[in-house]
């Protein structure tokens, strides 16, 4: 299980721009486990999963990968039990599209690609439909395309926790839903635990198991999905009224009204 317990993260401390992004935050989650991590702009999502991959140094508070103390280890190690997706799809765009997802495999090959990196990223690519990319170079695919391989790239390492920020949010509708239902099938198949980042609530009701919804650097709720996205909860998070509507068992946000 991930646990994070009463992680904290300030920039600038001691001085008189000192913000505090993450206030005594605790989650868990299990391998096989879909989660989205949702809430307003600056409540702190991106800030938590950089302190969970160790991008970024937390303040205070642990996080623990199978009861095991994630501080000392380095990134590398690191890098082998938590696969990332950033949000910016614009870094190496003079790479080829079977360069990017290689690179993935760094923690393991130490710089020196194998055979076995090789077909493991040829694997990948195929399994998000990206083979005929292959020799294409970043740069000349759309920002959706870019995304679906920063994706690959990061299960092409095999991580034991797969850390998504905003997967979706270059995507056209289509693919949205085509990411989704893949990063959900490969969490169950391969027993990865999954967390996700995204602002699309009904994307969050579709396909997430739990859901944390962060608000000012707290967790306002965390649970099973259905039971942490209430129209209460959306107020307090957004600022703004929601009805939720069952449409053919299928649970729907509609926004009614801004505060």
């Amino acid at each position: 299980m991930l646990r994070l317990e009463n992680i904290k993260k300030t920039f600038n401390p001691g001085t008189v721009n000192e913000k505090c992004a993450l206030q005594g935050l605790s989650l868990h989650l299990k391998p096989g486990d879909f989660a989205t991590i949702i809430g307003s702009n600056g409540a702190g999502k991106s800030t938590l999963l950089k302190c969970i991959n160790g991008l970024l140094k937390a303040s205070d508070g642990t996080v623990k990968w199978l009861g095991q103390d994630t501080k000392p280890l380095s990134l590398r190690e690191k890098a082998k039990i938590f696969g990332y997706v950033p949000q910016n799809t614009q870094a190496g765009l003079s790479l080829t599209v079977m360069e990017t997802v290689i690179s993935g495999r760094l923690p393991f090959s130490g710089g020196k690609t194998g055979k076995e990196d090789v077909e493991k990223s040829a694997q990948v690519l195929e399994q998000f439909g990206l083979s005929d990319y292959a020799f294409r170079q970043m740069g000349q695919l759309s920002g959706g395309e870019r995304q679906r391989i920063l994706i690959a790239r990061a299960l092409a390492g095999e991580p034991q926790v797969l850390l998504l920020d905003e997967p979706t949010s270059s995507l056209d509708l289509r693919y949205q839903y085509e990411v989704m239902e893949l990063l959900v099938k490969v969490s169950r198949e391969k027993n990865l635990a999954v967390a996700a980042v995204i602002h699309d609530l009904n994307l969050a009701l579709d396909f997430a198991d739990r859901v944390a919804l962060l608000h000012d650097g707290h967790v306002l709720a965390e649970g099973a999905t259905k039971e942490v996205i209430t129209p209460e909860r959306i107020e307090k998070a957004y600022g703004i009224r929601a009805a939720i509507h069952n449409l053919e068992d299928r649970w729907i946000v509609l926004p009614e009204k801004s505060l």
